[in-house]
């Protein structure tokens, strides 16, 4: 079984990212990534099931909480 990428395009060519590497790139678990999500602090987009965010607005959170 081929391993899904964590990094996809969406329809507009930016880039989505799996909710796990958003949590890796701004040092938190996924569950506090989900719940920006449900807070709507970052967009979810559902692609074959997964729930991932923009690459961007994860950017810009990290920086501007480091």
């Amino acid at each position: 079984m081929r391993k899904k990428s964590e990094m996809q395009p969406d329809v507009l060519n930016r880039t989505l990212i799996s909710q796990a590497k958003a949590a890796e790139m701004c040092g938190m678990t996924r569950d506090a990534i989900h719940d920006l999500v449900r807070r709507k602090r970052f967009r979810s987009v559902e692609v074959e099931g997964r729930s991932l965010v923009y690459l961007e607005e994860v950017e810009a959170f990290a920086s501007a909480h480091e």
